[in-house]
């Protein structure tokens, strides 16, 4: 009986407490009054229980009418403790179907994670995300001999990015990324992939081709402000479909990487079908084909030494190729790494009474081979890639004559760099082991790097091309040191020196170009 007691005291306590409306109708001397009669009714039963036990254990019990064995049980069963038992089970039960609603609901909830992994928000059950990214890049160029007026001081943005990528269903992934400091190409990135099975997946939309691999790079994580010669020849963004997959090595498990690229796995290969965007171009927002042709583009890579020795572990040796065949299309002028300074203008046509003729274009078939390769090994970096470039040109010679060329360019390039900290260097951004922060005395991460590049336009180019406008060769060395200030900010600064044969003086006598010497330094934020 001690039992009922406690219990039904808390659930008076409980009605009291959860506002049942009887109780809530009550003011607070009524509900003391009620507490302490029913207090008294189970002391009395309490003491008649007591009671009954002595007389059971004297063996009287049995002999008294069984209306007296009853009456204990009667009087339990007056009608304010039944009403009050109604009362707390009903109370009871509310409780628990709300504490499983609750339960449910928390379930359900996403997850919000702002962090150093950036801004995501992920479903409860962890099959959909949205992940908020974004990049901004404030550059500033400034020639050290600018006599010639080829070149202009400038601050520029780069980018300014706002993005978003992420999962639906765990397996469609998702990248749609406008550039609104872009003139013209405001959505360099849409795309979708199903990556159910790391071996096969598909790829649609408006993506990076996987041609040469300093381009593949994230356009925040590359080493110096602007890519190398190679990497101008190969298309910066096409519309197309992507067949694409990893394997490991015997004995592993290949890792899900979405996207056009992948750098973890053991052996990646791509294979797509694009609407062919030529050389360094890039498509218009609705990625719209202008020709029939379509262009075909396979890669393949390997980490031949992955899982083996951790100094070979980041070596990484591929191949690239496109083959298709355009009909009149247009070309895009040649510029130098770093300044940004056109020394191949297609436009720069040769003149018949003082008027230039029109433009080239390529018309007929197209092929392009990159041998590609880096090596990672901890704040070590290495990478060099070689590129060929070949197409049919139709223009007009100097006498006015409609012509075909075949222009046979070539590209490469060699890049090292050490991360002074400690850190490892990555195909990736470096992430610095302690966070710019000068009144704890930390200082980020610091990265030095030297790189080497060439390009050769191929001679017959000049047949349709003012060669006094336009250089023939370009060899450029550049040196650079990045500061990681943490895994968002970082500060670079290049110096480059590009010089050229041809591209200057008259027809009749052509001379070299002026040398370029260029120092650009870029405030960086991606997250």
């Amino acid at each position: 009986m001690s039992n009922f007691r406690r219990t039904a005291l808390a659930s008076v306590i409980n009605i009291a407490l959860l506002g049942a409306t009887d109780v809530q109708a009550a003011d607070t001397e009524t509900l003391e009054r009620r507490i302490r009669e029913l207090e008294s009714r189970l002391t009395k039963m309490d003491q008649l229980e007591a009671r009954l036990e002595k007389l059971d254990k004297a063996g009287l019990l049995s002999t008294q009418p069984k209306a007296l064995a009853a009456a204990p049980a009667a009087s339990t069963q007056s009608p304010e403790v039944v009403k009050l038992t109604q009362k707390v089970n009903t109370l009871e039960r509310k409780l628990e179907v709300q504490d499983e609603v609750t339960a449910g609901t928390l379930q359900k909830l996403p997850v919000f994670d702002v962090g150093e992994n950036g801004f995501r928000i992920t479903s409860a059950d962890k099959k959909h995300q949205v992940r908020i990214r974004g990049a901004t890049q404030v550059d500033g160029r400034f020639f050290l001999d600018n006599d010639h007026g080829y070149n202009v001081d400038s601050f520029s943005v780069k980018q300014a990015r706002l993005w978003l990528e992420g999962y639906v269903f765990k397996d469609i992934y998702y990248k749609i990324m406008p550039d609104f400091a872009a003139s013209g190409n405001i959505l360099p990135d849409a795309y979708l992939d199903y990556a159910y099975d790391p071996a096969v997946s598909l790829l649609v939309g408006k993506f990076k081709p996987s041609i040469s691999l300093e381009r593949l790079q994230g356009d925040s994580d590359g080493t110096f402000l602007e890519r190398a010669f190679p990497t101008y020849l190969a298309s910066n963004r096409d519309v197309g479909i992507q067949v694409h997959g990893a394997f490991a090595k015997p004995g592993y498990t290949a890792e899900k990487v979405p996207g056009p690229i992948d750098s973890k796995n053991f052996f990646t290969y791509q294979l797509a079908v694009e609407n062919g965007s030529g050389d360094d171009g890039s498509p218009n927002n609705d990625g719209a084909a202008t020709y029939n042709n379509k262009e075909f583009v396979g890669r393949v890579f390997t980490h031949p030494f992955q899982h083996t020795s951790p100094w070979l572990e980041g070596f990484g040796i591929g191949l690239a190729g496109t083959s298709d065949e355009p009909s009149q299309q247009a070309l895009k002028n040649q510029a130098t790494p770093i300044g940004r300074t056109t020394y191949l203008n297609y436009t720069n046509t040769y003149k018949i009474a003082g008027v230039a003729q029109a433009a080239p274009t390529s018309d007929g078939a197209r092929h392009r081979v990159y041998p590609q390769a880096y090596w990672y090994s901890g704040p070590f970096g290495l990478m060099g890639e070689y590129a060929v470039s070949t197409q049919h040109l139709t223009g007009r010679n100097q006498a006015g004559r409609s012509i075909n060329v075949e222009q046979n360019n070539k590209a490469w390039q060699v890049f090292a760099s050490y991360v002074l900290t400690g850190e490892d260097n990555t195909f990736g951004s470096v992430k610095p082991i302690q966070n710019f922060d000068p009144l704890k005395g930390t200082w980020g991460a610091w990265q030095l790097a030297a790189r080497w590049t060439e390009m050769s336009i191929d001679n017959n180019t000049f047949q349709i091309i003012d060669p006094s406008q336009a250089a023939n060769h370009a060899t450029a060395w550049t040196l650079g040191v990045n500061w990681y200030l943490n895994s968002y900010a970082l500060i670079r600064a290049d110096y480059e020196q590009v010089s050229f044969d041809g591209g200057a003086g008259t027809i009749r006598k052509v001379t070299d170009r002026p040398t370029e010497q260029v120092f650009a330094t870029r405030f960086q934020l991606s997250f």
